[in-house]
């Protein structure tokens, strides 16, 4: 029984030792955190919409079939300052904008929100386009509300 008692201290004593030698301090920031992380000033922002037409067909002797369609996209082309102080051109999904208004905001701003970036090539830096399509979920732009322009038509604007 003591036997077993001192295995069992000695297995718990490695197990803390292990562990406390272990703790190599904060990790270092992730390339997204690196390149999307805090508040950008924005530059310059455009709509933009786009129409992607698609065709497909088989035949065989003389019967067949034939497939259009057609899918309009809106997305918003973006100037931000980067944390490095260069300015990237980007593009999200209009459904990936939200806005916050804040009349208190002298410059507008984009703050991202993104899922982990991991990548199977550690050495490899991925492009700031690649970032915004795969891992940005979405982003929030701050403005002031005389600086949004409104073009909505509802029935009660008649």
């Amino acid at each position: 029984m003591k036997r077993i008692i001192g295995v069992a201290a000695a297995i718990a004593f490695a197990g803390l030792f292990v562990a406390g030698c272990s703790d190599k301090g904060p990790e270092p920031p992730s390339k997204a955190q690196a390149i999307l992380g805090g508040e950008h000033k924005l530059r310059k922002m455009v709509e933009r919409t786009d129409m992607k037409t698609s065709a497909s067909g088989g035949f065989f002797l003389f019967v067949g079939g034939f497939e259009t369609s057609a899918k309009t996209s809106v997305t918003v082309k973006f100037a931000w300052q980067m944390n490095d102080g260069t300015y990237a051109i980007s593009s999200l999904p209009l459904e990936k904008i939200r806005v916050k208004l804040d009349d208190g905001a002298a410059v507008p701003t984009i703050k991202f929100r993104w899922r982990p970036y991991y990548s199977p090539r550690p050495r490899r830096t991925p492009q700031v386009q690649e970032l915004m399509d795969t891992f940005v979920l979405y982003a929030v732009v701050t403005v002031r509300e005389r600086d949004w322009p409104v073009h909505i038509q509802l029935p009660l604007n008649n």
